[in-house]
């Protein structure tokens, strides 16, 4: 006498069955390629931590702000200073300065590594950007303005003195201004 074999239930041939069919899935999931999902997953994922990274450093850059503005009341310098050394590592400057704008100039306020022959330049007296002058509009619009080659405007081509030294004296590309009222 024979004895049945132990299907566990099933008929042995939907066993079988279903054993092929699972045997099957995993050499197709296998040979497949990375999805287009899975490429923007990773894309997506990339620019999210670049964008934590930018913003936890300038939050590093404010906070320094905050402790040297906490630390030494009423002596504006240092602030300037700790300011312009964190935009301009921020910004991947080589240097930067700050002016006050009062009388219809600008007064050099401060500077982080600016090169000594233009510091020196600025610091004679008021200077007064005329039309077309990057630094001029920012104080006409009172909006940023972002000036990718300084030396290929038409400041620079009209021989405005400041800009002639901003570019020979200062070795300045781009630029960015900003108002601090607007």
């Amino acid at each position: 006498m024979r004895r049945p074999r132990a299907t566990r239930g099933k008929p042995a041939k939907a066993q079988h069955a279903i054993k092929a069919k699972r045997g099957a899935a995993p050499r197709t999931a296998r040979n497949r390629r990375p999805s287009a999902l899975s490429k923007d997953k990773d894309r997506e994922t990339a620019r999210l931590a670049r964008e934590r990274d930018e913003a936890m450093e300038q939050l590093s850059a404010a906070s320094e702000v905050l402790q040297i503005i906490s630390s030494s009341p009423g002596e504006l310098a240092p602030v300037f200073e700790a300011m312009l050394a964190n935009a301009a590592r921020l910004c991947e400057a080589k240097f930067g300065g700050l002016f006050l704008y009062e009388g219809g100039g600008l007064h050099f306020g401060a500077g982080h590594n600016v090169p000594p022959a233009f510091a020196e330049v600025r610091r004679r007296g008021p200077f007064h950007p005329r039309p077309g002058n990057p630094v001029g509009d920012v104080i006409r619009t009172k909006q940023t303005v972002h000036t990718i080659d300084l030396a290929a405007t038409a400041a620079y081509a009209e021989r405005q003195p400041e800009t002639v030294q901003a570019v020979e004296l200062g070795g300045v590309r781009t630029t960015v201004g900003a108002d601090a009222q607007g």
